[in-house]
């Protein structure tokens, strides 16, 4: 099976060259630089926590954070952080909230510019109260007068202006809408655990903290901001299922080491700008059983897991910045990035990451992205690799492939296709290019970039380059695809969101324009889905019966819902979730309805067993906001149920 799969992000010019004019060109790829990819990766800490690693084996803990050449952690403000900037050249992306006053804050930040990467709002506002509680008020109210008073206030400090604001977070997938509109940030935020399962799972599934979900605090029409990631990953307790946020499984050991280097590469292909794990050490003693003790990528004893090696594995092979203790600044030489032009044969389940150093040496991450882990069993699965063939569009030097977890090195030489056998966790194929001596200006930059909208799609026309070949198109960072003609169509967008393109034009030898950028903002139009009517059968029920629910759901909009989303349906009695109905993903056009009957529910029935007495009996559509509507808040309907004796 033959298919595409984007790599993502900036292209510029260099002194080296995967093809030749005139050559047979397969499809060119954009790769990004290698230490960029090194440099959006973070970990979680808690350098205030005495009773830890972080705590007492403070020296032993750094040192290993130190050895994988990792450059950023998440934390609230702690003394040890100066430490690990001067001895390391780790930066801290701060957590701030209105636990302190705010001038405090402000001095803080001030007194250790220096060593502050960003600064993150209130954690998870619309859970802990303390996050929450500002001048008398708490959640929403609360937090968003906070964000605002200390937006303000930093933006207004000429040595704290240029310093980059990430959004608070949230942990309930309505929170976001009670937020908005919200905008007193520079970054929108995710906390996407993938719950045990495969790392793509988190981005755009049915899940709270996806990407859609992370945009709604900004509420309608606004422009969109890049995401930061600061809470995600995977927890090792096996014998435990309880975590802060509810139930998420556990993955083993092994598999941690194959999901992690995937998750920091899925999120940089999506556009994430950083992506922070939790966390980096295990806190606590009951690491069997306890899931919040377990996150780490190292034991409680210091002694690393599978997935620390891996980890530091990858960042060795791609890293290129050097930190300079003496001048406090991480040098690295200029990465001039160029095309490679290459087919790649291979199951869609094959995903990959392309990345250039600065002496022209390609990185070509691959992985089989599948699950790894049977949550329920909780075993791993042996997954078998799937074959993979690279074609290139002229002969490289060399390449050589390098396993993260095992080891393996397998070598190619002077040759134009390689065959290979990609497995569940990340291979990395090193290509070094032929050299060339002639140097070939880039084309110039697209002119006169103009877009037309739908509700739900951008279409992007600009006049054609002189000697370009084709032209490559971002979204908010993510590297959507390549076009010969000077236009693109982008069908994958939401109603009334102004969305970030930038363009730029490839020449036949790989060299890249300058970037052009334009905001596109899709049409006000939108479904909302209500429920008009709540019933049940039997009709009549009786105490000690079971009866099942079913809800008429009527999109009331001026847009049809979208296809291929489930329009689910939630189903309370007294307060209590007792089923739903998940069957129907179809598109509903305005003014149609339809009646969805309870098809399952948390205890493993579909059904509610009669009580006596009167109940109130509660309907709510799209009770997870999987579907973006006009009005967010007329989903619910609710009637009184009385069984008969």
């Amino acid at each position: 099976m033959r298919t595409r799969l984007f790599s993502r992000f900036f292209l510029g010019c260099a002194v080296f060259t995967a093809f030749f004019i005139g050559a047979a060109h397969a499809t060119p790829e954009p790769p990004a630089s290698a230490d960029d990819f090194v440099d959006r990766i973070g970990f979680a800490t808690h350098w205030g926590y005495p009773d830890t690693p972080y705590g007492y084996a403070y020296d032993a803990v750094s040192k290993l954070l130190a050895d994988m050449r990792v450059r950023h952690v998440r934390d609230g403000w702690h003394p040890r952080e100066r430490d690990l900037w001067e001895k390391y050249g780790i930066k801290t992306t701060m957590i701030v909230g209105p636990q302190q006053p705010l001038d405090q804050t402000l001095k803080i930040l001030r007194d250790n510019r220096d060593l502050i990467s960003m600064v993150e709002g209130p954690n998870e506002v619309d859970i802990f109260p303390t996050s929450a509680n500002y001048k008398g008020q708490g959640f929403p109210e609360g937090p968003k007068n906070f964000q605002n008073d200390f937006y303000n206030a930093l933006k207004a400090d000429p040595l704290l202006k240029d310093l980059g604001v990430i959004a608070p977070s949230t942990a309930r997938s309505d929170a976001n809408l009670k937020l908005a509109p919200l905008r007193s940030f520079d970054y929108l935020v995710m906390h996407s655990y993938a719950g045990g399962q495969l790392p793509s799972s988190s981005l755009g599934g049915e899940v709270v903290n996806n990407t859609l979900n992370a945009t709604r605090i900004l509420g309608s029409g606004a422009v969109l901001k890049p995401i930061i990631v600061t809470e995600s990953g995977y927890h090792t307790a096996l014998g435990a299922n309880q975590v802060i946020a509810g139930v998420q499984p556990g993955v083993s050991e092994a598999v941690q080491a194959k999901y992690l280097p995937r998750h920091f590469a899925e999120y940089f292909n999506a556009g994430i700008r950083r992506t922070i794990t939790y966390e980096f050490i295990n806190e606590f003693k009951d690491e069997a059983t306890n899931a919040e003790a377990s996150f780490g990528i190292v034991r409680r004893d210091l002694t690393p897991k599978p997935a620390y090696n891996a980890l530091k594995n990858l960042i060795s092979l791609l890293s290129e910045a050097k930190w300079d203790a003496t001048k406090k600044v991480w040098e690295a030489p200029p990465v001039h990035l160029r095309a490679l032009d290459f087919d790649l044969e291979a199951p869609p389940s094959v995903h990959y990451t392309l990345l250039q150093k600065s002496d022209g040496t390609f990185y070509l991450l691959l992985w089989n992205e599948v699950s790894s882990f049977d949550t329920e069993a909780k075993k791993d699965i042996a997954a078998a690799p799937v074959r993979a063939s690279l074609k290139f569009a002229t002969a490289f030097q060399a390449a050589h492939l390098s396993s993260l977890t095992s080891g393996e090195v397998r070598h190619w030489n002077t040759d134009s296709q390689v065959q290979l056998d990609v497995p569940d966790e990340i291979v990395v194929l090193q290509i070094t290019p032929r050299k060339r001596t002639k140097f070939f200006w880039p084309p110039g930059p697209p002119q006169n970039l103009k877009s037309e909208t739908t509700r739900n799609s951008a279409t992007l026309n600009w006049q054609p380059v002189r000697g370009a070949w084709g032209y490559f198109v971002w979204r908010l960072g993510r590297y959507l695809g390549f076009t010969e003609k000077p236009n693109f169509h982008d069908a994958n967008v939401q109603p009334n969101t102004g969305y970030p393109y930038e363009v730029r034009a490839v020449g036949v030898v790989g060299n890249m324009s300058a970037p052009v950028s334009i905001v596109a903002m899709t049409k006000n139009e939108f479904p909302d889905l209500q429920v008009t009517k709540v019933s049940w059968t039997p009709a009549q029920p009786k105490v000690g019966e079971e009866i099942t629910f079913s809800a008429t759901i009527k999109n009331s909009g001026t847009a049809a819902s979208p296809a291929g989303i489930t329009h689910g349906v939630a189903f309370f009695v007294d307060d209590q979730f007792v089923s739903w109905a998940d069957t129907f993903n179809k598109s509903l056009a305005p003014g149609q309805s339809i009646t969805l009957a309870s098809n399952n529910g948390p205890k493993g029935k579909k059904s509610f067993s009669a009580t006596p007495g009167a109940h109130t009996v509660r309907a709510v559509v799209d009770d997870v906001n999987r579907i973006n509507e006009s009005d967010e808040n007329n989903n619910t309907k609710q009637i009184t149920l009385t069984p008969a004796p």
